[in-house]
């Protein structure tokens, strides 16, 4: 009887795998997490030298390309193929960097950088979920939060877990002591032979001091230090969980909410939203489309109330709809019948972009008559984004098709912005203001001198058709702009500012009146409203 079952015991038993099959794999994956460590440590040393604090240009570029080309290489290495997916959001993302090199202006760099950060955290995150168009709005600020957890802890994370440092003393403890006793020698006996030989002879122990002087303040040192632990410290939270693959877990479909809504709460509520945006457009439907001849009454409004207060009002309105109607959807009930709520959302949808037609007509005619600025430019553009993510919610979730709702509009987010830069705001911007200069507007020059280099080139075409007195006062205002005092520095290169620069000192740029200096009080306001 002890014998069978020490026979079934015997069979039951699981396979372990032979010694020879599990160290050359362990061994290969502890040489991939040193090879990410250290090529953390070169990228921390290569971001402290192109990111000096004084400017941005070809050192993001740069820097981002080199991240990019690790990630790759290290994949390779450790025979991690990218899938088409993650290889198109790899390239918006190097798009994007290479935009910090073509664009000057403050506003578009930041969009840049939220593009950057939008496609990297999809390919980031990618592996660990198999279909990226069925992308639930949950899950997508669910990965925003978890990755962004994850990246705080990578640092430590790989040097405490993913490294055993007592399998690689055990390797390379010899080799590694021999190393340390060499440099505990010869350090001392440089230093003795060197003292001596410096001492010896003058010239010698100048270029010596010349060698060991480095002239850097503790500012700088300080600097330095930090943009190496934040340069290698982002690329260990990209490195880390696209090569080891450690720690980023999708995180689970996010189960029903408990608390839900029926019909009667749905009818309630979109039902009276309805009602008043319907009696809103109703009883003040002239004065939406009333255009000159309302706002130039006596009785009538301003310019400024017609339209500036009431855009950015509208705009919110239709931020505050495309939530609500996302969290409405997400808490009616599955067993309910939901026919009445694409009913009801259509209708807030249809009413809304009414709206938003009204709002848009409010800014036509207050640029038209004040001129165009970045505040006014880019919340229109953010206006006709909304617009599309109103039609790209009636086409997927009205349809029962939410999954695919998130990767829509992330998808537009990043066409606007890559559109933004081949349109180059700043140029229009001053172009349209260029136009009020012309009819008389005082404050108009001051405002397109302070824009970004960008604009510069437009400003100088463009001065041909202005009278002699605006050429003259633009001209004037030019020479105090920054982009003339940017650094010659190879590491903050940039296409715009070179151009700007280059125009500005041509001598053909330069109009038939004298440079005077300028006020303090004709220093550029810029009217951002």
């Amino acid at each position: 009887m002890s014998e069978k079952k020490i026979q079934l015991e015997q069979i039951n038993l699981p396979k372990s795998q032979p010694e020879s099959q599990v160290e050359p794999f362990e061994s290969a994956k502890q040489m991939l997490a040193i090879a990410t460590l250290g090529t953390c440590l070169l990228l921390g040393v290569l971001g402290a030298f192109l990111f000096d604090g004084q400017s941005w240009g070809l050192n993001i570029a740069l820097f981002t390309w080199l991240l990019v080309g690790c990630l790759l290489f290290l994949r390779k290495l450790g025979q991690q193929p990218l899938r088409y997916s993650q290889y198109a959001l790899v390239a918006s993302g190097l798009f994007f960097a290479v935009t910090f090199v073509w664009r000057d202006s403050y506003v578009l760099n930041s969009l840049s950088l939220l593009g950057i950060l939008l496609t990297v955290n999809l390919a980031f995150t990618l592996g660990t979920r198999q279909q990226l168009l069925r992308f639930d709005v949950s899950e997508a600020f669910a990965d925003f939060f978890s990755s962004t957890r994850y990246g705080i802890a990578s640092y430590s994370g790989l040097i405490n877990r993913d490294i055993q440092w007592g399998k690689v003393k055990q390797r390379w403890g010899n080799f590694g002591r021999a190393i340390l006793r060499g440099v505990i020698i010869t350090i001392p006996l440089l230093m003795v032979f060197g003292y001596l030989l410096t001492a010896s002879d003058a010239r010698f122990e100048e270029e010596v001091h010349g060698w060991l002087d480095w002239g850097m303040e503790p500012k700088t040192v300080v600097r330095y230090l930090i943009t190496f632990i934040l340069c290698g410290w982002i690329a260990a939270a990209l490195l880390r969980g696209s090569v080891l693959n450690q720690g980023l877990v999708s995180p689970e479909r996010q189960p029903f909410p408990t608390w839900t809504l029926s019909s009667v709460e749905i009818v309630m509520m979109l039902g009276a939203i309805n009602i008043l945006f319907l009696s809103f457009i109703a009883v003040q439907f002239t004065y939406f489309f009333g255009g000159d001849t309302l706002v130039q009454s006596p009785e009538g409004p301003t310019y400024a109330d017609y339209a500036r207060r009431g855009f950015f009002q509208l705009v919110t309105l239709a931020v505050l709809v495309i939530t609500l109607l996302l969290l409405t959807h997400w808490l009616y009930k599955p067993s309910s019948q939901k026919k009445i709520y694409p009913f009801l959302a259509a209708v807030m949808v249809l009413m809304t972009m009414v709206i938003e037609a009204s709002a848009a007509h409010r800014m036509y005619l207050y640029i038209h008559a004040y001129g165009l600025t970045e505040l006014r430019f880019y919340t229109s553009v953010f206006m006709a984004w909304l617009v599309v993510l109103f039609v790209w919610f009636s086409v997927t979730v009205l349809r029962e098709q939410r999954a695919f709702f998130t990767f829509g509009a992330m998808l537009t987010a990043i066409v606007f912005i890559g559109v933004l830069h081949f349109v180059n705001p700043d140029a229009r911007i001053a172009e349209v203001n260029l136009a009020h200069l012309q009819s008389g507007q005082q404050k108009v020059a001051a405002y397109v001198t302070s824009l970004s280099a960008d604009a510069v080139p437009t400003l100088l075409t463009a001065r041909s058709d202005l009278e002699k007195s605006h050429r003259c006062e633009l001209w004037q205002r030019l020479q105090s702009h920054p982009v003339l005092q940017a650094s010659d520095d190879w590491r903050y290169w940039h296409w715009a500012r070179s151009q700007a620069r280059a125009a500005l000192l041509s001598p053909v740029s330069k109009p038939d009146c004298k440079v005077k200096a300028l006020k303090v009080t004709d220093a550029p306001k810029s009217n951002t409203n």
